[in-house]
């Protein structure tokens, strides 16, 4: 069996045990949430231009520590499409988290027609594991570090020369530092920095996931605000983004209009 299997078969481990013990639970383990975002930023990447709505169903234990679920998103033209599956535990500061990313947007350079492809050189999912920890106490600060384990993250073609495309996994990893400046105020404000390379990189090259270069990718900054408009609350985000590797800056506004 390969490894992917064994990944979509701890996924869907997860989301059994969870079920079975919910049955016993007075409240409802299921959770949804739907946000309205200007455009789809993550890790320092522009992942769709147009204005997204994102929906993720999930299923928890009663203490909210083990959680699993569904994530996906759709730009408004229908020019971006990703279904992701994800399952993750937390406890006090320390955050694990597992998903399976499948972005099926148009004009993809890679295999976006195959949802069931996990093929190694074929398949158009990627798969992340990322570990975090944020220091309790008076300095919160988050500590993440996140690997492509599997899928879509391998060599490539470099000096013209095809064969080199596509030969084993880079590992490209992710690591970030997070910060809330301003938290239960008018405004909360956190600001973060992040860096990628890749675990296992190319002979004569040192791009990764998220870059052509090993370096820094995401320098940003996070304003939210609870508006109170009536009895209804509406949380909405304000994300400045710099990716000094990519040369590029973006700017989001996410607006979560329904969660429970």
């Amino acid at each position: 069996m390969k490894v992917s299997k064994y990944i979509v078969l701890a996924l869907a481990m997860s989301i059994l045990s969870l079920s079975l013990q919910a049955q016993n639970e007075k409240e409802s383990p299921l959770g949804f949430g739907l946000q309205l975002k200007s455009m789809h930023l993550w890790r320092g990447l522009q992942v769709a231009s147009e204005a997204t709505a994102a929906v993720d169903v999930h299923i928890s234990d009663k203490k909210n520590m083990f959680t699993a679920g569904i994530w996906g998103g759709a730009g408004f033209s229908g020019k971006f499409k990703e279904f992701d599956y994800y399952a993750s535990f937390q406890h006090k500061g320390l955050q694990i988290a597992l998903w399976d990313i499948y972005n099926f947007s148009e004009g993809a350079s890679y295999n976006n027609t195959q949802v069931f492809n996990y093929n190694a050189r074929e398949t158009g999912h990627f798969v992340d594991l990322s570990v975090g920890y944020t220091f309790q106490g008076s300095f919160p600060l988050t500590v993440s570090w996140a690997t492509v384990i599997f899928g879509r993250d391998r060599t490539i073609a470099l000096n013209g020369d095809a064969s080199l495309a596509n030969q084993r996994n880079r590992y490209s990893t992710y690591v970030s530092l997070s910060y809330p400046v301003l938290k239960d105020k008018f405004i909360d404000l956190e600001l973060g920095i992040a860096g990628a390379f890749a675990l296992d990189p190319q002979k004569g090259t040192s791009a990764n996931f998220y870059a052509d270069n090993a370096g820094i990718v995401n320098v940003n900054f996070v304003v939210s605000k609870k508006l109170e408009l009536g009895k209804y609350t509406l949380p909405v985000s304000v994300m400045g983004m710099w990716n000094p590797e990519g040369n590029n800056a973006n700017i989001q506004i996410a607006l979560d209009v329904l969660k429970f």
